[in-house]
């Protein structure tokens, strides 16, 4: 593992939560933890308080995927895996029992979809039925605001899906508006978008 040595993130920044920490035994507490951003096919990217660092995958390692947090001893050894809070994964292809793991530890999915002919609600079924499994809440994003006239409809129709539904309508091309998102993109949240348009 490699890490440089001038302290940039906090762990809170990086999505670090009491659920985390509670799975630590009182003598790995000051043990290094990392949080995964990339995935390539040896090695993986991450991100610690002391910055960026990378990690060469092993056979004896468990299955790890994006945004979740690795455990490394003060050598620099990986420790082990912590406890995910929440999990998007899906069957492998060609393999009935073989999954793959899409990303972890997410606490809000983003399903983005313009106010146009790209409006499914099948589309939005499946997404949310993705969200509910993951055990991530899910917002409706209806982007283009600025290219529809009429979007009551669209927000009407995504809303009879479940009364509940978090529905946000946005013109991505405006500061002011894409700011109707900020409350799930707080400090040490994080975020994944889904959908057909941005």
């Amino acid at each position: 593992m490699t890490t440089p040595h001038q302290p940039m993130f906090s762990l809170p920044q990086l999505g670090w939560r009491p659920f985390f920490q509670q799975q630590l035994g009182l003598d790995q507490w000051e043990y290094p933890a990392g949080r995964v951003v990339a995935q390539h096919r040896n090695r993986l990217d991450l991100l610690f308080e002391s910055g960026a660092g990378d990690y060469f995958l092993h056979p004896d390692m468990p299955p790890v995927t994006v945004g979740d947090w690795l455990l490394f001893n003060p050598d620099g050894k990986f420790e082990r895996l912590l406890e995910r809070q929440s999990l998007f994964r899906r069957k492998a292809a060609g393999i009935k029992s073989a999954e793959q793991l899409i990303a972890a530890n997410v606490d809000a999915l983003f399903i983005v979809s313009s106010m146009n002919e790209d409006f499914n609600l099948n589309r939005f079924e499946r997404y949310l039925s993705l969200a509910h499994e993951a055990r991530v809440e899910p917002v409706i994003v209806l982007s283009k605001a600025d290219l529809c006239d009429d979007q009551e409809p669209f927000r009407k129709k995504v809303q009879e899906l479940d009364p509940l539904l978090m529905v946000v309508r946005v013109n991505c091309l405006d500061a002011e508006d894409i700011k109707k998102l900020a409350p799930w993109c707080g400090t040490g949240k994080t975020v994944a978008l889904m959908g057909s348009s941005g």
